[in-house]
């Protein structure tokens, strides 16, 4: 019998992994179902980027190995988009990094400043990435919690210092997934004195930046001295609908971004240069595109959301992305038993234990489904 390594055994199973092997089970056995699981968008992506990426893949210059540090077109439109959507100016020489998706970045980067020992700290709840990329490590975790009565930000004061002291990274992530929350400038410019304080790296997922309804989210980059220590991740997949294409950017710190870049060129050749071209369009092109996805999402929100109340619900949250955050009704014991609840009725959720520990209790929607879905998943509930 071949023997598995020790972080390997350490890893859990995938959570949408696991969901997905669920859903699969129900095709199989030719069952209809709803599907509320994961943040896959049903909107296609923008078309006339479709047709720039099928006229570069037939460029042969296009076919090889891409550069390591992504084409250039593509950084000069990343540092262009950051500077008119969030007024940060960054070198596209040294400070943005093209990613084959902002989770293969965020997994990847430990590798490059953390010791067998250290402390990684994680939001719990929180993205699943982030565990799986401390256990691949071999690092110690801390799960900071984000709790309710703090609108699920995080207490910073709940760090022991004896941790603060070894954590070499800590991942946050606003507009939040899973609890859909947005993080306010005076939040950010606390986190940024504690961790320069104690020396922390942030890696600060931003994914969902364009997935807002009022307030418009922030980039930890506009905060004065963020960039001495924070790497920040942006994902094409959420903001035009390019979950499949894979491909995202990070970008802050040189320092930080020169060590992910070395670990990727031991890794991976790069990303497909028609992808990066398609991406560039869209960035460049794609303001549209994103106000309309934004409208879409709204209207979803404001459909499920409306049915959730006439349910009886009401603590739900659905600020941003497009998520919604649901406490369990006090009648279910934990957020598997209400998930298997409504897999009886043929919809699929995402139970908040899967996304840590402080994650029980609640239960994920997602909205990537029509609209007539949702008022659909809502009538049977009312059932």
């Amino acid at each position: 019998m071949i023997e598995y390594s020790l972080r390997l055994k350490n890893l859990p199973p995938y959570l949408f992994a696991e969901i997905d092997r669920l859903k699969q089970k129900l095709k199989k056995e030719k069952e209809e179902f709803i599907d509320l699981s994961i943040g896959d968008p049903d909107i296609p992506a923008p078309r006339v980027m479709i047709d720039v990426l099928y006229e570069s893949a037939k460029i042969k210059e296009n076919q090889k190995y891409a550069l390591d540090k992504g084409k250039l077109s593509l950084r000069r439109a990343i540092k262009k988009w950051m500077k008119l959507r969030f007024g940060v100016n960054l070198d596209e020489e040294k400070e943005i990094l093209p990613l084959i998706g902002s989770k293969e970045g965020l997994v990847h980067f430990p590798l490059a400043f953390v010791n067998k020992g250290d402390y990684i700290i994680i939001p719990s709840p929180g993205y699943p990435g982030y565990k799986g990329a401390a256990i691949t490590c071999e690092t110690k975790i801390f799960e900071l919690p984000l709790r309710e009565e703090n609108n699920f930000l995080p207490d910073l004061e709940e760090i022991p210092k004896s941790i603060r002291n070894k954590a070499k990274i800590i991942y946050l992530n606003y507009p939040n997934n899973p609890t859909t929350v947005l993080a306010s400038q005076e939040f950010l410019k606390k986190l940024v004195k504690f961790c320069s304080k104690y020396r922390i790296i942030i890696a600060y997922d931003n994914a969902y930046s364009e997935i807002y309804f009022e307030k418009k989210p922030s980039s930890l980059l506009e905060i004065k001295e963020a960039k001495e220590i924070t790497l920040e991740f942006h994902s094409f997949s959420k903001t035009f609908c390019m979950t499949g294409f894979r491909i995202g950017w990070c970008c802050g710190n040189k320092d930080l971004v020169t060590g992910l870049l070395k670990i990727k060129t031991n890794i991976d050749s790069g990303i497909f240069s028609a992808i990066q071209d398609a991406a560039t369009y869209a960035l460049e092109k794609g303001k549209k595109y994103v106000i309309n996805l934004r409208k879409i999402i709204k209207k979803r929100k404001e459909v499920f959301c409306e049915g959730l109340k006439e349910l009886g619900f009401s603590k739900f949250w659905a600020e941003s992305t497009f998520y919604v955050w649901i406490k369990l009704p006090q009648k279910f014991k934990s957020s598997i038993d209400f998930c298997k609840y409504l897999l009886k009725k043929r919809i699929v959720a995402t139970p908040g234990i899967g996304f840590g520990k402080f994650g029980e209790g609640f239960v994920r929607f997602a909205l990537t489904v029509k609209e007539n879905i949702l008022r659909k998943a809502i009538f049977i509930l009312k059932g």
